[in-house]
């Protein structure tokens, strides 16, 4: 039998089959099951991927669990005993990954996937363990690490100078819903077929392109600006498991996916009658259902009328699913076990039930007989590829069938600024999809400006070359001429105000310019209309028009004024012009920024501006105050009163002296209430024996400022100033009494 406490932090490729093929047919006592436990772990932490000559064995162990491909920790097991299961499952994460800290005990270690990361703690706190995810850091923090077992797995580890030992680990990084919704989340891309787009989730093109990629036919994927494009050719040979006999029609020229991190630059242009968004795909995890970015997605899909079909994806994750690579999902489907057939079975009821709650039929695609008023589910793995050409599939059987008449060429130019690039060589140029229409060089062309309308001459009209990478120059090729649907970089003059989102026209030889520049313009006065006339309100910055738009109705139907809009990164003047609200409307002096840059010198401006008049936070503390009772002399030591929202305790905090005061740019001495019009800035020093006080630290704007007296002041104005106080004066002294605790 295998001994378990040799395994170290060193295991590799050869030596991990290995443990496995002495431990496989080995008699079942608890140290194999604990020692199982620690090998899934280990190997879910490792980077490496076996060799054909080790991929047996391994398969042979850990196949069932679906974790040979997608290293994720298996679900079945965040369940099971304890002792047995979910400690060694840790212990055997931390040896591939951990890096320990035996003075402290505590293990740090970070995890690729953000579920494994979930995951990780979810174990480590079932199982007693103090565990988090370090925000900034990205790192999953153990404490109590000593439950882990270390005398059945590992040697007690020290931190060594070895480079290797000290680098274990990775970064969990937020992938953002983008990786798993495919309609209107950053980072997606969209589908054209010819003029016809489809909307989609990122690993399912990346699954179709990397097989075409590995393939390198001549006449494959052609990249385009932002956009892959794939020919009817690779679309026949992604389909053709289900296309055997022949006798499927493509009528069809090809696929074009775009992909862009604006997803408002398309979604605002359904409003404008545009048909660059036909058919979507909405991608559902079959494992989690509808959750709230697919309901978004939903909305979204369902406010602008659009038709889609539902990718059911990550069908390999179910349990004891056996892949078959780039298969028809129906086909798949009969060669798995009675158990998988049932599990999937219940998941996809679940999912037609919560579409029912949203008020939507939906039926497994082939299953449809009434495509007008069922959605279509299709089955997916973005992993295996199974169900990808279903998808396909149905994509071209229901655009040739049902929407041809939107399919149609038409000569009018319908042209989209996509993102606005500097390129070195070419200077500031702007990637657009041509979804209609020709584009020729030397044509002139008006499109949306920052500072008004930008009329200029393309001087290049560029593609790169089939299978490179875009950013590279050498890659792009020189076009005459480019005719829809096509992804282009045109290098012209004057782009660098030029807004994402926003159309191109051409102007032609019958065409009145100045026309043209009112509706190019027409759609960010649109915008300026939105502005609240008061002046009063939130400014908002984005980087596209799209995604504006998006947002200003977001705040328009939650009923939050906007004061001022603004496009692209922001800058120390929209940080000066917000700034304004602080004497306006304090509760409306904030940016809302969306998917932009902010400048260093626009981030130190705002860093230094603090609700209030706060001139300085530091001794001396620089303060703007009113006068609510009583007078305000040079000299006056002032204390602030803090209770304690659990204990009710009171702390006085003796803030310092009342050194100097201005009111309007003139010294004064003294300050009474009513007297101070719109404040009155006042300088506290603190003796050389006190310990300086801090505004933001010690208090904050919305505390009061009180005179610091004490019983021995109260009796000297008793004695000697009786007469000299007022009665209001009186009332003011009793009530510092009560609130300083004053007997």
């Amino acid at each position: 039998m295998f001994t378990p406490n040799k395994v170290r932090f060193s295991v590799r490729e050869g030596t991990f089959a290995k443990i496995i093929e002495r431990i496989i047919g080995s008699p079942i006592t608890n140290n194999i099951i604990k020692f199982y436990a620690w090998l899934i772990g280990y190997w879910i932490g490792t980077d490496f991927v076996m060799s054909n000559d080790n991929h047996d064995i391994v398969a042979s162990l850990f196949g069932e669990l679906g974790i040979l491909r997608r290293k994720d920790i298996p679900e079945i097991m965040m369940y099971e005993d304890i002792d047995l299961v979910r400690l060694p499952l840790l212990a055997g994460i931390i040896d591939s990954k951990g890096l320990c800290i035996p003075q402290e005990d505590v293990i740090e270690l970070t995890l690729t996937d953000v579920c494994n990361a979930k995951n990780f703690v979810k174990i480590s706190r079932s199982c007693g363990l103090q565990a988090s995810i370090s925000d900034p850091q990205n790192k999953c923090i153990l404490h109590k690490a000593s439950i882990i077992p270390s005398v059945l797995f590992r040697s007690n580890c020290k931190i060594n100078d070895h480079k290797h030992d000290q680098l274990w680990g990775f970064q969990i990084k937020e992938l953002g819903v983008g990786e798993y919704f495919g309609f209107v989340v950053d980072g997606n891309h969209r589908f054209l077929l010819g003029d016809f787009t489809v909307t989609h989730n990122t690993k399912l093109l990346d699954k179709i392109r990397q097989t075409n990629v590995q393939e390198g036919e001549a006449g494959g994927i052609t990249q385009q600006i932002g956009a892959t494009y794939f020919p009817m050719e690779t679309i026949k040979t992604k389909t053709a498991p289900l296309n055997k006999d022949g006798k499927q029609e493509y009528k069809l020229p090809g696929l074009l996916i775009i992909d862009t991190p604006g997803h408002e630059s398309f979604t605002n242009l359904r409003s404008r009658g545009s048909s660059l968004c036909n058919i979507a795909i909405l991608v559902v995890d079959i494992m989690h259902g509808l959750e709230p970015q697919t309901l978004e997605s939903l909305r979204l899909l369902r406010d602008r009328k659009t038709p889609f079909i539902v990718a059911l994806n990550k069908i390999d994750r179910m349990y004891d699913w056996k892949p078959i690579p780039d298969n028809s999902f129906l086909d798949s489907l009969s060669k798995q076990s009675e158990s998988v057939k049932r599990e999937f079975q219940d998941r996809v009821e679940q999912t037609i039930l919560a579409f029912a709650e949203q008020g939507l039929n939906s039926v497994l695609y082939y299953e449809n007989k009434n495509f007008a008023k069922y959605v279509s589910l299709v089955p997916t793995s973005a992993i295996t590829g199974e169900g990808i050409p279903d998808m396909l599939m149905l994509l071209v059987n229901l655009t040739q069938s049902r929407m041809s008449d939107a399919l149609m060429y038409l000569s009018e130019l319908e042209c989209t600024v996509l993102e606005v690039k500097v390129i070195e060589g070419l200077g500031t140029t702007i990637d657009v999809v041509l979804s209609n229409g020709v584009l020729n060089e030397g044509d002139k062309i008006v499109l949306c400006g920052l500072n008004g309308p930008i009329v200029t001459t393309v001087r290049a009209l560029l593609t790169p070359q089939p299978l490179k990478e875009l950013r590279i120059k050498s890659a792009y090729i020189h076009n005459k001429s480019v005719k829809a649907a096509l992804g282009v970089k045109i290098s012209a003059q004057d782009l660098e105000k030029a807004i994402a989102g926003s159309r191109l026209m051409v102007v032609g030889p019958d065409d009145d310019e100045d026309d043209l520049k009112d509706e190019i313009m027409s759609d960010l006065k649109s915008l300026l209309s939105s502005i609240d006339k008061s002046g009063k309100g939130v400014c908002v910055q984005a980087s596209t028009l799209g995604s504006l738009e998006a947002l200003l109705e977001f705040l328009r139907t939650s009923k939050i004024p906007v004061s001022g809009i603004n496009i692209g990164p922001v800058h120390k003047k929209d940080i000066m012009r917000a700034g304004i609200m602080l004497e306006k409307a304090k509760e409306f002096a904030v940016i809302l920024c969306f998917d932009v840059k902010v400048d260093k010198e626009a981030q130190d401006l705002a860093d230094d501006l603090v609700p209030g008049a706060i001139f300085n936070k530091k001794e001396p503390i620089i303060i703007g105050v009113d006068v609510v009772e009583g007078i305000l002399r040079t000299g006056t030591p002032l204390c602030v009163v803090k209770t304690d929202p659990v204990t009710n305790q009171r702390e006085i905090i003796t803030l310092g002296k009342v050194t100097s005061m201005e009111q309007n740019h003139k010294a004064t001495e003294i300050a009474k209430k009513g007297h101070t019009g719109a404040g009155i800035a006042i300088k506290i020093e603190c003796a050389v024996y006190e310990s300086s006080k801090t505004f933001g630290r010690h208090f904050v704007e919305t505390d009061e400022l009180y005179s610091k007296i004490s019983r021995v002041s109260i009796d000297v104005l008793k004695e000697s100033f009786r007469d000299d106080l007022s009665k209001d004066e009186w009332q003011l002294i009793i009530k510092l009494k009560k609130i300083l605790d004053i007997n």
